[in-house]
């Protein structure tokens, strides 16, 4: 009997040092393991500093781990510590259960290589090369319970080896008390990130297994907007982006039905400045978003309040690019979201989504404060550069699908004010919009540019008010004007310029301005603006010439009262029949005339002689060289010779006045 206890004594024992043996090797033994076939494990070389393995407690101790790149020199991922504590025991009971999960001094280097990332053989090593299983959609029994979760001071770095971008983020944070699958138990945990370029994000979630509900906040604070460079750059043109960002976002709903998930909160931006390469594009004070709920499964997003304070934007137009070239990179000018892409046909049409669901977006309360945007044209004979500055819009349940109201007060240069109040639809624009602008006290020389383009004639003073009424209706444009001009004065025509259109702009204005040096004008404008041929300002310009040109055909005379000449006779030079040669009156009036002819090079000065018939041929060529005389005067004092028409009319009869008769009239074509 003691033989046997001594036999069993001596198996136990011999049992207990092979267990005590095995616990004091396998830690080495695994190590040695992973650092000489970590290519069999992973697909790559693999070097660990540490590993202690403790198989009765079921915990395991990682440190210094180095998982390197495919040329076995370079780190792609590394870690300080990774400490993980398991219930062998609970295994038994099909339940996988780890007590706590520690990564610390977690370190990843992602570089792109074109359309390669630096993982890829990664993923490929781990690629089953069988035939893929019909997915077995049983459910499982095995429960697995995840507790103290903790990521410690993790961080990325990213490389983009074709463009040379680089994006780094230096400390993520993860924290998990608990996460359960399989269960009914609640979960919950937090993220906390900080970007390199300066903020952080807070996440923190909760999720109830048993009702398959979640609740999610996030909270972002100070995050610089020069953390997206990366990002941004394929797309815009960004030299310097200044400025912050801030939100703070809660969203709640149905794991199974994350689309339909109501997302709420605020967002802001504060002290923007982005400068392309071209120079400044857009500055901003503050921007501020109330969201009331969002949506995703509905398409629906209800913004209870925008508040813009302090933008600053400027718009430039050269003649074969503009603002929205110099911003845009060429690639994602071509991309699927140009202009001719089959994505942009499909975005047209806002009625629907890929799903089906109409768009619905409202904005309770917009509100813009202290803003201003500058319009320069470089394709102009003279460069227009137009700053509206003291932007102020409200705005009340704006939406995409009904009716809008607004309001907008703005600065114009020179002292001037806009007010602009607009009711219509945004989705459908060409069904119905209505209109009704105001400007008062606009310094007319700002216009300047705009005039000599169009007449070939440049403002050289004057204060201009409009008040506008627009409708459109069924794509039909109504335009009632009313043009308020006070001392309006505008220069010779330009030699070096070839107009759009012939408008006799000058002398017009001469003529419409009453004694007190105003001029109103009524001026409709009708079209249709699905009209290839449509042109807004075309159409003002045009009706405006009709105007100008049906108000310049006025008598001679009233020509020479508008240029302040005191001479009563314009309309008609008396001449005696027996007269020999021209009078010193005669000449005072024909340099009247001439003065006429050159305040606008459209007017046309008819000057048609009448006397008695002639009785002979000798008083016949005396008409005619008294007709010359006139001629050469009157260019000899400047007047071009295509304004001027002297002839010998129909004879009198005796008794009746005799002379030359005046009249004029506008010549739309040089």
């Amino acid at each position: 009997m003691k033989r046997v206890w001594k036999i069993v004594l001596w198996v136990v024992g011999i049992l207990l040092g092979i267990i005590v043996l095995a616990t004091l090797v396998v830690s080495p033994v695994a190590k040695s393991y992973i650092n000489n076939h970590g290519e069999e494990l992973v697909g790559r070389k693999v070097q660990v500093e540490g590993l202690k393995i403790n198989v009765y407690t079921g915990h395991v101790a990682v440190h210094g781990l180095k998982l390197y790149e495919d040329n076995e020199k370079d780190i792609f991922a590394s870690f300080d510590t990774l400490d993980v504590k398991a219930s062998l025991l609970r295994l038994l009971g099909k339940t996988v259960k780890l007590k706590h999960i520690t990564l610390a001094g977690l370190k990843v280097n992602v570089i792109q290589n074109g359309e390669t990332f630096n993982f890829q053989s990664i993923i490929d090593h781990f690629a089953s090369d069988s035939t893929q299983e019909e997915k077995d959609t049983t459910p499982s029994d095995w429960v697995m319970k995840f507790y103290n979760i903790r990521l410690s001071h993790a961080q990325i770095h990213y490389r983009d080896m074709a463009n040379g971008k680089h994006w780094h983020i230096p400390d993520i944070n993860l924290r998990v008390p608990g996460f359960v699958l399989g269960g009914e138990e609640a979960s919950e945990g937090g993220l906390n990130i900080g970007f390199a370029e300066g903020g952080r994000l807070n996440i923190d979630g909760g999720y109830d297994s048993k009702q398959g509900s979640y609740n999610l906040t996030a909270k972002m604070e100070g995050f610089a907007l020069k953390n997206i460079l990366p990002l941004v750059t394929d797309y815009v043109r960004v030299k310097q982006l200044d400025g912050t960002f801030a939100a703070r976002l809660k969203a709640e709903g149905s794991i199974d039905e994350i689309m339909k998930s109501h997302i709420g909160g605020t967002l802001a931006l504060k002290g923007v400045n982005w400068v392309g390469e071209q120079g400044p594009v857009a500055s901003l004070n503050k921007m501020a978003v109330k969201v009331g709920n969002i949506n995703l499964d509905a398409n629906s997003y209800d913004i209870q309040e925008v508040t813009i304070d302090g933008l600053v934007a400027k718009y430039e137009q050269w003649k074969e690019r503009s603002t929205i070239d110099d911003i845009l990179v060429e690639k994602a000018k071509n991309s699927e979201y140009s202009e001719n892409s089959e994505y942009s046909e499909k975005s047209d049409n806002s009625e629907t989504t890929e799903k089906g669901s109409p768009l619905k977006l409202r904005i309770n309360k917009l509100a813009v404060s202290n803003c201003s945007l500058t319009y320069d044209d470089h394709t102009l004979p003279d460069e227009f550069h137009f700053p509206v500055t003291n932007i102020n819009i409200e705005a009340t349940d704006l939406t995409l699908n009904g009716d809008n109201n607004a309001k907008l007060l703005a600065t114009l240069p020179g002292g001037g004010h806009l007010m602009v109040k607009w009711n219509g639809n945004i989705d459908n624009w060409k069904e119905r919009q209505s209109l009704f602008l105001s400007i008062k006290g606009l310094d007319m020389k700002q216009l300047s540019p705009w005039t000599v383009a169009y007449t070939g004639q440049p403002v050289e003073d004057g204060v201009f008010g409009l008040t506008t009424r627009l409708k459109i209706v069924s794509s039909q444009l109504d335009n009632q004007n009313k043009i308020d001009i006070y001392n309006a004065r505008v220069g010779s025509r330009r030699k070096d310029v070839e107009p759009e259109m012939k408008i006799p702009l000058k002398t017009a204005l001469y003529i419409l301005r009453d004694k007190d040096d105003k001029i109103l004008i009524d001026m409709p404008i009708k079209g249709n603006i699905d009209s290839p041929e449509f042109s807004y300002m075309k159409l003002v310009w045009k009706t405006l010439g009709n105007l100008l040109v049906k108000v310049a055909t006025s008598p001679i005379r009233a020509l020479g009262s508008a240029l302040g000449m005191g001479n009563d006779n314009l309309d008609f030079i008396e001449i005696a029949p027996n007269q020999r040669g021209l009078t010193s009156e005669n000449y005072h009036t024909l340099g009247d005339l001439a003065a006429v002819a050159k305040s606008d090079s459209l007017v046309v000065i008819t000057l048609e002689q009448h006397m008695p018939a002639p009785a002979n041929d000798t008083l016949a060529r005396g008409l005619e060289f008294r007709n010359e005389i006139v001629r050469r005067y009157l260019t000899e004092q400047g007047v071009n010779e295509k304004q001027i028409i002297v002839l010998t009319g129909e004879a009198v009869e005796e008794g009746e006045k005799t002379g030359y008769s005046i009249t004029s009239e506008i010549k739309m074509e040089e």
